[in-house]
């Protein structure tokens, strides 16, 4: 039980001061960090009941639930067709790689694509569990990719946005 109060402390620790700090991915960033570090340091680490996991996978749906706005409603239609070009380029992309990583003999292809596809760090790394895939893993992948936009999109708007402003696009 100490192991348990101690990961939950150390996860709402690590959250609130990602959060405070902006780091990128916010407290859920922060939390997995630091109660992953946590349990890689602990002898047995720590493993959590199916029961408790199925209960962590419906509040993370509500929290996404309750998220939504009737905005959604007219705006996601307009831009469904795209959105829609979008997965599927990023879904080929994805495969290509879990493919590669796969030949490589680095991972297995369905954690790999897990890994590689498109999506939110906790929902892809809850579902590839859910299929017996190496979910931390795939959290890995996510968060590396997380990181990387984090940094490059807001260079990247700026960028645009001064070329923009100069009148080259």
């Amino acid at each position: 039980m100490e192991r348990y109060l101690l990961v939950i402390s150390v996860g709402i620790i690590g959250g609130l001061l990602a959060q405070r700090y902006n780091v990128p991915g916010g407290a859920v960033v922060g939390a997995m960090l630091c109660t992953g570090l946590t349990v890689l340091f602990l002898p047995r680490g720590v493993v959590l009941a199916p029961s408790v996991r199925t209960g962590i996978q419906i509040i993370l749906g509500i929290t996404l639930g309750v998220s939504m706005d009737r905005s959604l409603l007219t705006l996601g239609m307009k831009i469904m067709p795209l959105a829609i070009l979008s997965t599927i380029v990023l879904l080929t992309v994805a495969v290509c790689m879990a493919f590669l990583a796969s030949k490589l003999g680095l991972v297995d292809f369905g954690t790999a694509l897990f890994g590689f596809s498109p999506g939110g760090m906790t929902g892809m790394a809850i579902l590839a569990q859910s299929e017996n895939h190496n979910g931390s893993f795939v959290a890995f992948l996510h968060l590396v990719r997380i990181f990387t936009l984090f940094i490059v999109i807001p260079l990247l708007v700026k960028g645009v946005l001064y070329l923009q402003s100069k009148g080259y696009l």
